[in-house]
């Protein structure tokens, strides 16, 4: 112990006697850590940190898969989950939800909230307590039932924090609610909503019937809730996918018409949450630790100039004795001190870097705010500290610790000797830093080009000067289809006379919303068994909503007042469906009978319109059949109103809250956001990835133009003589510079050559973040390896113009 604190003393001696050099080493290590400490940061609180609820690995998500196609997606219908649930084995309990929002009235101004809309159990497979009062009793999802229960947040903001809440009456959507519990502070679900919701109330809130017709929680084949379930303990996520298999090949032959390709599926509810977001994460992790080994291959290359410096004290420690194992101990200690130096500004960088990161609220990325610098993530920065120490300080000791005593006293006061070889050992550095950094700059700028290239996708209507609010219309008032028609239609005629508006609509679903509406149907004249039905995507639309957004009438009319509620039933379809359906022949005239009423039948609709296709989910994929109906023959309450302006949308808010106030002064309007906000939101993901990767990219490439500059110095000063002895015999400047920089350039394209050839491996693991490149693609490999070019250049343009004015007098003396 006494001779480790020996060493530990003498390597701070001699930190601090060489202070640039172990400033450059300090920062540029804490450059590797801090980076690397901020992602793993995020890697934990995203993928790696458990759910905040009471063993939650026995969390699943239930989803839906359609046989058909493969496809999952999450929504189910009320009664399959009361058939899983009532039938399983191997569920401890489970839970229907859905996210929607109401309208507050009676506590302040009238308040849009948002509302989680669940079955009496939630709270219990989420294994949550409120603080105050009680959770939901199963009686309560029975139809008629009204109570709430209350996030914290909404409790102190709009209740005053008061305890006497429990038992009051509140209005929601114009109906009484009885608040019986409020939540602990801190309760988010769903995890993947922005902010945790307001309040949450049971399904009864569904169950209740429109228009004569059944309530939606009564039809099997009305799939729009999400679901959660716990497992028992110790049964495995195999048993319980089989389990739902058998359940769902059993409800499928019960009832063929709607469940006949349908399986319900159980996920891990962490990968359910983060699945999407894990690909961009890793791909992140890897490329800041590529960032480390440049960082190493730079502070080694420095110890091994340095060691040239120090042969000589090296050699005189040896001849009083010392062996080399204890002079090896004696270099690696000062290695750890330097990593633990750089660790500590690492630390207050990786904090403000985790810090900024997640208040980006724009990347989209579930529980992403929650990343921190805790201390996993200090014993991680430690953790590679040490191991950072062992990568650059290993080889350097060991080239150090090997000498020849005799020759390295005689020699150490003339830099020859060992140079040769180090400076080999420099120049395969070198070489390493120079091949990761391309491999980092060739995925930078793969995910650059993708991102470009998503953006130059036409949406298929034009965004700028798009502005979109929501409006929820309260059964109270507007229970029946002519109330909430005759609302839409006094509101869109007062819209379009408010000074600056060129015209305005209202669509549901928004595109880009992530809401979306989908349907079966049947083509007249070809009926198939209602299971073999082939569905569309659906979308309820106001007067005026295909000029609002400019969206392209190909063929036939677009609507007109005259399809008004009494009329004979229309529909307008996108180009997709029609070349899907209609091949070869013209739709306009042919009949279909969509699934989607507001009234008891199904009518079938006359196609009198075919429009252009419409990006509705994501730039990148190809569109979906869709069809439009006209809001007055399908009056689904709530709507999505788009108001289009030659200026800033947003300065028409005032007036347009005014004329939403004078027709009703409890609406609120939320989700106020434009088109271009939308879209821009559908790539945060990409954009996220692309920028921290582009970051690193940018990094790397300015360690790697140092490693270079170093060596080529390195290398100038170690042939200062040879130089001297070049111009002395009649070399031109001309001359000296162009050896030195054909130095260079031979580590650069010796560098470029192997970092190519391992970026076009690596980039398959970018191939599913990819659009519209390959990973091979030639143009972003030329464009990488000519901008290195130009760096390494000038990186090597000084010591080569150093090189090219050395005094052959002054070289001859050198030695």
């Amino acid at each position: 112990m006494t001779s480790f604190w020996q060493d530990v003393r003498f390597g701070l001696r001699m930190l601090r006697a060489s202070p640039a050099f172990t400033l450059v080493a300090v920062l540029t290590l804490a450059l590797g850590i801090g980076a690397n400490t901020a992602i793993f940061s995020i890697v934990d609180a995203v993928l790696l940190r458990a759910l905040p609820f009471p063993d939650s690995g026995r969390l699943v998500d239930i989803s839906r898969l359609d046989l058909r196609n493969n496809e999952s997606v999450r929504a189910l219908s009320y009664p399959d989950f009361q058939d899983l649930r009532a039938q399983s084995r191997t569920l401890q309990s489970a839970a229907v939800y859905n996210v929607d929002s109401l309208t507050l009235t009676g506590a302040g101004e009238p308040a849009h909230v948002s509302a989680g809309v669940a079955s009496a159990s939630i709270f219990q497979v989420l294994g949550v307590s409120p603080k105050l009062g009680r959770a939901f009793l199963s009686a309560e999802d029975a139809p008629g039932s009204r109570v709430a229960i209350l996030s914290d947040s909404l409790w102190r903001e709009r209740f005053a924090a008061d305890p006497s809440v429990l038992g009051r009456a509140i209005t929601l959507n114009a109906r009484s609610y009885t608040v019986v519990g409020v939540l602990p502070p801190g309760f988010q679900f769903p995890l993947d909503e922005p902010r945790p919701l307001d309040l949450w109330t049971t399904i009864a809130a569904y169950r209740v019937s429109s228009d004569g017709d059944k309530p939606v929680t009564e039809q099997r084949g009305s799939h729009f809730l999400l679901a959660i379930g716990r497992l028992k303990p110790g049964v495995t996520l195999p048993q319980a996918d089989a389990e739902f298999s058998a359940i769902s090949a059993a409800l499928a032959k019960q009832y063929p018409d709607s469940n006949a390709h349908l399986a319900m599926r159980p996920q891990s509810a962490i990968e359910a949450l983060v699945g999407d977001a894990r690909p961009a994460l890793f791909v992140l992790l890897g490329a800041v630790g590529l960032v480390l080994l440049i960082a190493c291959a730079n502070v080694a290359n420095l110890l091994l100039a340095r060691a040239t410096v120090r042969r000589r004290e090296v050699a005189v420690r040896a001849a009083m004795g010392a062996s080399r194992s204890r002079i090896l101990r004696q270099l690696l200690t000062e290695s750890v001190l330097l990593a633990l130096a750089g660790a500590i500004p690492g630390a207050l960088l990786a904090l403000w870097a985790t810090r900024l990161l997640a208040t980006l609220q724009a990347a989209e990325i579930p529980r992403l705010a929650g990343a921190s610098v805790d201390g996993l993530a200090l014993a991680f920065t430690f953790a590679a500290s040490l191991a950072t120490a062992v990568l650059f300080g290993l080889v350097p000791a060991l080239q150090a610790s090997r000498f020849n005593l005799t020759g390295s006293l005689r020699e150490a006061g003339r830099g020859g000797g060992e140079t040769v070889r180090h400076l080999r050992l420099r120049n395969l550095l070198v070489v390493s830093e120079i091949s990761l950094a391309l491999m980092l700059l060739v995925g930078s700028g793969l995910l650059l080009h993708s991102l470009l290239n998503i953006f130059r996708v036409p949406p298929g209507f034009d965004p700028h000067g798009l502005i979109a609010f929501d409006l929820d219309l309260p059964g109270t008032r507007y229970g029946k289809s002519e109330q909430s028609i005759q609302f839409f239609h006094e509101l869109l005629s007062r819209l379009q006379s408010v000074p600056g508006v060129d015209s305005a609509s209202a669509v549901m679903p928004l595109p880009f919303s992530a809401n979306s509406m989908r349907t079966s149907f049947q083509i007249e004249g070809r009926p198939v068994p209602e299971s073999d039905a082939p569905a569309t995507f659906l979308r309820c639309v106001g007067q005026d909503y295909f000029h609002t957004m400019r969206i392209p009438l190909l063929s036939g009319r677009t609507f007109t007042p005259s399809d008004s509620r009494g009329a004979a039933k229309v529909i307008i379809i996108n180009q997709t469906m029609a070349r899907r359906f209609f091949p070869n022949e013209n739709p306009i005239g042919k009949r279909i009978q969509p699934s989607a009423s507001d009234t008891a039948d199904e009518p079938l609709r006359e196609i009198v319109g075919v429009v252009g296709d419409v990006k509705h989910r994501t730039l990148w994929r190809a569109p979906d059949p869709e069809i439009y109906i006209p809001y007055d023959q399908l009056a689904i309450g709530g709507m999505t109103v788009v108001v289009r302006s030659s200026g800033d949308p947003r300065s028409l808010l005032p007036a347009v809250r005014a004329q939403v106030r004078t027709l009703d002064s409890e609406l609120p309007l939320f989700g106020v956001r434009t088109l271009q906000e939308y879209i821009s939101g559908t790539v945060a993901q990409r954009r996220f990835t692309a920028l921290l990767l582009g970051l690193f990219a940018g990094v790397a490439l300015l360690l790697a133009a140092v490693g270079l500059y170093g060596v080529i110095s390195y290398g100038v000063a170690q042939r200062t003589h040879e130089i001297g002895v070049r111009v002395a015999l009649g070399a031109a400047s001309s001359d000296v510079l162009r050896l030195v920089l054909a130095q260079g350039l031979r580590l650069t394209l010796l560098g470029l050559a192997i970092g190519a050839l391992a970026a076009l491996a690596a980039s398959r693991l970018l191939a599913g973040m990819l659009f519209g490149v390959s990973g091979a693609d030639p143009l972003t490999f030329l464009v990488v390896a000519l901008v290195f070019l130009a760096v390494a250049l000038a990186a090597c343009l000084v010591p080569a113009r150093r090189a090219s004015r050395v005094d052959p007098l002054v070289a001859l003396r050198y030695e």
